[in-house]
């Protein structure tokens, strides 16, 4: 586990964007926070010690920092984000994480594969680099869940499982079973782990190097 001792910086709520009931993108302060793309930081109320881990929602060349925060039912600090105002005040630690493109892969093509609010890294790798070759899988159980998905334009799939809309009609791991992609593409598995973990095997078995697969379980 990483330090936690890194200084904690109390930031103002510039902007809240609600996309659904239970989810929305808080913006607040950066205060010069430096961070790569993939990276998490730790948001609290001001005041208040209870945080949690949030990935980076926005691009690195930005004056703000945001985060897709969903409103859990038994968690504390999601509903207390998602309830914030503008002008009200968040405790903002970090970063960490190693979730980061390298160098190699800003090279290769990338396959994003994402369950829910595990999407935020990748729209702050796609804000943070213009002309990315990507193709991101996001799956979700309802059709409005696809959070912003304009941004990404045609480069966006979006599996739905328990309703009709999207582009396919099942989980992420169903639509994976007839995905082909080049050898070379560096894979980036984000969210539910149970995804990760049976996304993980299906590429290794169409050929995929572990080495080229890399992984962050989101909840």
């Amino acid at each position: 586990m990483l330090s936690t001792t890194k200084k904690r910086n109390t930031c103002k709520v510039l902007e809240i964007r609600r996309l659904t009931i239970e989810t929305a993108v808080v913006r607040f302060e950066r205060h010069g926070l430096e961070f790569e793309p993939g990276q998490y930081i730790r948001v609290g109320l001001e005041g208040d010690p209870e945080i949690r881990d949030y990935s980076v929602y926005s691009g690195n060349d930005k004056d703000y920092l945001e985060v897709l925060v969903r409103r859990v039912e038994d968690g504390l600090v999601s509903k207390q984000l998602c309830d914030l105002e503008i002008g009200d005040e968040v405790s903002v630690g970090g970063p960490y994480g190693h979730f980061k493109l390298t160098e190699e892969a800003l090279t290769k093509p990338l396959l994003l594969i994402s369950t829910g609010t595990g999407i935020s890294p990748f729209h702050s790798y796609a804000e943070s680099h213009e002309g990315l070759n990507f193709r991101l899988i996001h799956g979700t159980a309802r059709a409005d869940e696809n959070y912003e998905s304009e941004f990404y334009g045609e480069n966006y799939f979006h599996c739905v499982s328990r309703e009709e809309g999207g582009d396919f009609k099942g989980r992420v791991t169903d639509y994976l079973k007839d995905l082909d992609f080049d050898s070379e593409t560096n894979a980036f598995l984000c969210g539910n782990c149970d995804m990760i973990y049976e996304a993980f095997d299906m590429l290794q078995d169409k050929g995929l190097p572990t080495g080229q697969i890399h992984t962050e379980v989101y909840f």
